[in-house]
């Protein structure tokens, strides 16, 4: 079937479908955004924007083990309209408070199940709610987003983990972006969601997921069958999840069963999410997958402190490896955050007892008198988070090992390898969040699935990997991958989805395209490293150099421990994917600026308008002249922001600028 026969077959199908089906439509507030949904022989539903079709009927349903399948035959009982219009409260994300807008439908499919669609201003959204009761088991969902051309996309396909390579659902979740189009996609490869979609007229489509609480996370798919539809695509249940013989730390899943998930009685799933945007800039402060999550759970957030902090793995404790793993070393990670008045020190791999074929969680090792470095921390401000692998800390003594941590004064856990997102691990991730804020304990996930909303329902969970970060450039084969680029890719994709734990701050710099051994140093400039910080959202901020690279440059440290890493709101103020970004974040009586810029010298102009009247100046640091070769100099100045509002900038290849902005 040509291009042109496949448009055409679609749009005529698409005409057919609204004039037979039983239809139902809800708009946006703005009113630019149409949902029609058709509950014939099979529910579906359709997207337009601006009058301009974003999405062709596409076919949902859920199909359940005793033959049922919800969205077949469906008859409508009842519909109920629903609009909202309020603030959600939000301390620890890149706004103090997220807009929760829109309107919406609640179909009544008789004593099973009901469907909630809701459409915003900046995407919409639905969901399956159960009224089933007794226990059930769900075979698959069926989650497709058929498109009526061949977009181009961004996508990122799912890598494998490091627990077992032939389970295509063992995934580290980190990988590179392809630019490709619909039909370039690798068939029944595996696609991590956030995925964008650029659609009719330019409009940004990114498809993304919310809510996913004792549920397999989303992947997206694309079938021989048909070359525009992505289909959502998830692991079977795992009847046998163990430790693995070779590293006790990971996970291993066994006899996947024929169903996706167990459920038991009235429950709502996942929000299925179409983020849509005019430009680029619009999906950097998207807040859809936020606004759709489950509120906290934790009631007393006070205790809850994000800030940034000093890591040792990144810069291999300070160059010594294992060797370096000593009281000594600690104390002098503790003294440095201490100096520049960062709240954490992460202690990675080392402070625990290895044990058959991973570290244990529950016996520091008695040389280090952990005890005494939680107070020796205490005595100068500084918070100790630990490291463990999933399989030791989501064993049967969860609760005993953070219990025994709060007590001694640990401030959080980072916690690693959980490699997949079927329903039992979703419930490990949600349990590990609920237990931790039992405890005030902090959280950071790293080597595991992207963010849901988790973080909302568990604001105690500072941060995700799920992101290709700095750690990739650590080995010392600079070029191997290309960070510069990724850098202005990923904000625009994966921080839909939420925090990303990117781990900037590298002192040594080097210029573009110098490939070749070089450890623990980044491509691009000085102070691309340093307006990462801003343009990348992180509750704990981790600084990934080494104390010594820090003492040596003063300036940059010092700069770089100002930034805030929550935000009483955040404005995109320029940016075109895989191009450059600037964002401007506020916090207090400040605004902080950051620009990252790819591999092309560029000069653009900067419009202050967003700040309130008044005269203004900002301290910052920029690219210097010979930046391009020589990427460790920069200009550090006060200038005035002109009265104009307008400021003329120059970032170098693999270039930026950082600016703390106040009233004179």
């Amino acid at each position: 079937m040509t291009k042109k026969i496949f448009i055409l077959f679609s749009l005529i199908i698409y005409g057919a479908v609204l004039l037979a089906a039983h239809n139902y439509q809800v708009k946006s507030p703005d009113g630019r955004l149409l949902v029609t949904i058709s509950t014939d022989k099979q529910i579906t539903y359709s997207v337009k924007y601006d009058g301009l079709l974003m999405l062709l009927p596409s076919p949902i349903s859920m199909q359940l083990d005793n033959g049922q399948i919800w969205g077949k035959e469906a008859k409508i009982a009842k519909v109920k309209k629903v609009s909202n219009n309020n603030m959600i409260e939000s301390p620890f994300y890149q706004r103090k408070e997220v807009v929760d807008r829109y309107n919406g439908l609640i179909l009544n499919c008789g004593k099973e199940f009901e469907l909630e669609f809701r459409a915003y201003d900046e995407g919409m959204a639905y969901r399956f709610i159960s009224k089933h009761e007794g226990t059930y088991k769900i075979i698959n969902e069926q989650a497709d987003f058929r498109f009526d051309r061949d977009y181009r996309s961004h996508l990122a396909y799912a890598p494998r983990g490091g627990a077992d390579g032939n389970d295509r659902f063992n995934s580290s979740f980190e990988e590179m972006y392809t630019e490709t189009s619909l039909s370039g996609i690798a068939e029944n490869q595996l696609i991590m969601t956030p995925t964008l979609i650029v659609g009719n007229e330019g409009k940004k489509l990114c498809i993304a997921e919310s809510d996913v609480i004792s549920y397999p996370g989303m992947f997206l798919t694309r079938t021989e069958d048909y070359s525009n539809v992505l289909s959502g695509t998830y692991a079977s249940y795992p009847e046998k999840m163990a430790p693995r013989s070779w590293n006790d730390s990971f996970y291993k899943m066994e006899n996947y069963a024929d169903y996706i998930a167990k459920c038991d009685g009235v429950r709502t799933f996942p929000w299925r999410i179409l983020c849509i945007a005019d430009n680029d800039i619009e999906l950097l402060s998207n807040d859809m997958v936020y606004r759709l999550a489950s509120p906290s759970r934790i009631a007393d957030t006070a205790w809850i402190n994000p800030g940034l902090a000093t890591w040792d793995y990144w810069n291999n404790w300070e160059g010594q490896g294992e060797s370096g793993k000593t009281i000594d070393m600690y104390k002098r990670f503790i003294d440095f955050a201490a100096s520049q008045k960062l709240s954490y020190y992460v202690m990675d791999s080392g402070w625990a007892i290895y044990e058959g074929n991973g570290a244990s969680m529950t016996k520091p090792r008695p040389e280090l008198h952990l005890d005494e470095l939680v107070k020796y921390g205490e005595e100068r401000g500084v918070g100790l988070i630990l490291w463990g692998g999933s399989a030791n800390f989501a064993a049967d003594n969860m609760e005993e090992i953070c219990r025994y941590y709060a007590h001694m004064g640990i401030k959080g856990f980072k916690i690693d390898f959980w490699e997949y997102d079927n329903q039992r691990m979703m419930d490990l991730l949600f349990k590990a969040a609920e237990i931790t804020a039992k405890y005030k304990l902090l959280l950071i996930y790293h080597g595991c699935p992207k963010p849901v909303g988790l973080n909302r329902t568990f604001p105690n969970i500072m941060s995700y990997e799920a992101i290709k970060g700095l750690e990739y450039v650590s080995t010392g084969i600079v070029g191997a991958y290309d960070m510069i680029d990724y850098n202005v890719i990923f904000p625009f994709i994966r921080q839909i989805a939420g925090a990303s734990d990117y781990t900037p701050g590298a002192m040594k710099n080097l210029p573009i395209g110098k490939l070749g051994w070089a450890p623990k140093a980044s491509e691009g400039t000085r102070c691309q490293q340093i307006a990462l910080f801003i343009t990348t959202f992180s509750p704990i901020g981790s600084l990934c150099d080494s104390p010594t690279n820090y003492y040596a440059n003063k300036e940059s440290v010092d700069f770089i421990s100002r930034i805030p890493t929550t935000w009483d709101e955040t404005i995109p103020m320029h940016g075109m994917i895989g191009q450059y970004i600037v964002m401007a974040r506020q916090k207090g009586n400040k605004w902080f600026i950051g620009g990252v810029n790819n591999k092309q010298s560029r000069i653009i102009t900067l419009d202050f308008s967003f700040l309130p009247a008044g005269d203004y100046q900002m301290e910052w640091v920029c690219d210097a002249k010979d930046a391009d070769v020589n990427p460790e100099n920069y200009i550090k100045e006060i200038i005035n922001i002109p009265s104009n509002r307008k400021l003329v900038v120059k970032m170098a290849q693999g270039g930026g600028f950082a600016g703390i902005i106040q009233k004179k």
